[in-house]
């Protein structure tokens, strides 16, 4: 079992794609005709990611977050794995794929960690 210790620099990277990914995703998404309640619970989400990327930015530590703002970090990453899968095409080379396959694989990764 690995402990918070063993989140690194790249990981912490992988994390604020995740969340950057999470984010795009959700501004895509208020494009939509929403309800009201749907429009509050995604821009919720997107409050809460946008913070714990914010605060990754300004201090790039695993330990400058709390114990809720991991949660998120792993709702961002699982959120970033859920959208390769229904974005993974057919129409991709193979270093594409490989590099698709490598991020998700980094993302679950740490998404292990922090539910260790």
């Amino acid at each position: 079992m690995k402990s918070l210790a063993s989140i690194n620099t790249k990981d912490i990277e992988t994390i604020k794609m995740a969340l950057n990914d999470a984010i795009s995703d959700i501004n895509m998404e208020l494009k939509n005709a929403l309800s009201e309640a749907k429009m509050k619970e995604v821009m919720e989400y997107k409050t809460r990611y946008t913070r714990v990327y914010d605060k990754l930015r300004t201090n790039p530590s695993i330990y400058a977050l709390a114990e809720y703002e991991l949660d998120i970090a792993a709702g961002g990453l699982n959120d970033a794995i859920e959208m390769l899968e229904e974005n993974m095409a057919d129409d991709l080379d193979d270093q594409e794929k490989s590099d698709i396959l490598t991020y998700k694989n980094d993302c679950q990764r740490v998404i292990d960690i922090l539910a260790g």
